[in-house]
């Protein structure tokens, strides 16, 4: 009774954004602002809310913040997080969106190597076409990620949701090409590491480190610090899938990890594997 009794008072008190968004909990913190898990006063729903301060932001990232609800709001996709609502309140731009129950890739990945169990293949392949899937319609869209990673990465109901788009670039212009320096160090590709020109094929090489974690259960590319990590991925090794995976697989992994971009697979090629067209279908 008296749990209950502090539940509902817990609740009562809980901060209210918008007069609709109740508070629930604190989840995170992306690059200019806080994350919050809210429940939606008019549908009962739990969505993710992101407030970012605009009082603490330069006028160009206040214009960041605008592009990514701008960005968010043109995207309908099953294998990309819903954007539902972007509005001004009590000073901090938020950003409402769907909410994964099922966390993100890395915490599921890092979850799994803790049980010292592995992924089935079947459930990898899965997953990498959902990924696949959404990244070749934001490409259609001449948009960039730019920032895939497993963390970037959700679960809903175990269906693959690709988030996080605040790092995104939409390609303007008759340029393909895009030369700003963002991401993670794990994921990036030689071309980005070395600041030079690149395209859609970046994001490809990010997709195809995601696919060596889900089946190894650890970064493609290691280090005991960034240097070495950047080492690694600009002239080490290239690590190759076991053997215990389809063979079409561990092909289709190296086309996409090829370090000369124009050498590099691209989404159509890959989803015009028979292997991964056969999956596709099922």
């Amino acid at each position: 009774m008296l749990e209950k009794s502090r539940k509902q008072s817990q609740t009562k008190n809980a901060r209210v954004i918008a007069n609709r968004y109740r508070v629930v909990r604190k989840i995170g913190s992306g690059n200019f602002g806080v994350v919050f898990l809210v429940n939606d006063l008019n549908t009962e729903e739990l969505k993710v809310l992101k407030e970012i301060d605009i009082g603490n932001l330069q006028p160009d990232e206040t214009i960041d913040a605008a592009k990514e609800a701008n960005l968010l709001s043109s995207l309908n996709h099953p294998h990309i997080v819903r954007f539902y609502e972007s509005f001004v309140s009590d000073g901090s731009f938020c950003i409402v969106t769907e909410y994964c129950e099922g966390g993100d890739l890395d915490e599921k990945i890092k979850s799994i190597r803790k049980s010292s169990t592995t992924l089935d293949e079947t459930l990898i392949v899965t997953w990498f076409i959902q990924l696949l899937s959404a990244v070749q319609y934001i490409h259609k869209r001449r948009i960039l990620h730019r920032d895939l990673k497993a963390r970037n990465i959700f679960l809903r109901n175990n269906v693959i949701k690709v988030g996080d788009f605040g790092i995104s670039r939409v390609l303007s212009g008759t340029s393909d090409f895009a030369t700003t320096f963002a991401g993670t160090p794990y994921y990036m590709s030689p071309e980005v590491l070395d600041h030079n020109a690149y395209n859609s094929k970046s994001d490809v090489w990010a997709l195809a480190c995601i696919l060596y974690e889900l089946c190894c259960l650890r970064h493609a590319f290691e280090g005991q610090n960034l240097l070495n990590v950047m080492r690694a991925i600009l002239e080490g090794e290239i690590p190759e899938l076991p053997s215990i995976y389809h063979t079409e697989l561990r092909r289709v992994y190296l086309g996409m990890l090829q370090r000369d971009p124009k050498q590099r697979f691209s989404i159509s090629e890959v989803l015009q594997n028979p292997f991964i067209c056969y999956h596709a279908r099922v």
